[in-house]
């Protein structure tokens, strides 16, 4: 995803992200590392960090935080939880220990399920 992808996606959801801070898109020959740090409208913040290899997402995580920055639901696809069905992706819901199924995959994915607890 380049940084030209990665601002079009954001605009798709531009009526809940109020701010986009720290936009960073890194190249190398055939990786690429995207972090970013998006303000909501609602006060809360995503904390994005993916990698990319030939354009394919090989790691990510994607944080989202309240404005006190407490965990509401953080999603990440590291290694670690092997007895989650949906391993390597799991997501922590409220608090680290609290590990869960994920089926959001990817920034559109979180920002897709986002969009539809901040708009109800």
């Amino acid at each position: 995803m380049n940084s030209g992808s990665v601002w079009n996606l954001l605009s798709q959801f531009g009526d809940i992200i109020s701010k986009v801070d720290h936009l960073l898109c890194e190249h190398d020959v055939d990786t690429e590392i995207v972090r970013a740090k998006l303000t909501l409208t609602d006060g809360s913040s995503l904390r994005v960090s993916e990698s990319l290899i030939d354009g394919q997402l090989v790691s990510y995580s994607y944080y989202w935080l309240n404005g006190n920055n407490d965990l509401i639901v953080g999603w990440d696809n590291a290694p670690h939880h092997r007895n989650i069905e949906t391993f390597p992706h799991h997501k922590h819901v409220k608090k680290q220990t609290s590990v869960r199924t994920s089926r959001e995959r990817c920034l559109k994915d979180v920002l897709s399920f986002i969009h539809g607890i901040l708009e109800e």
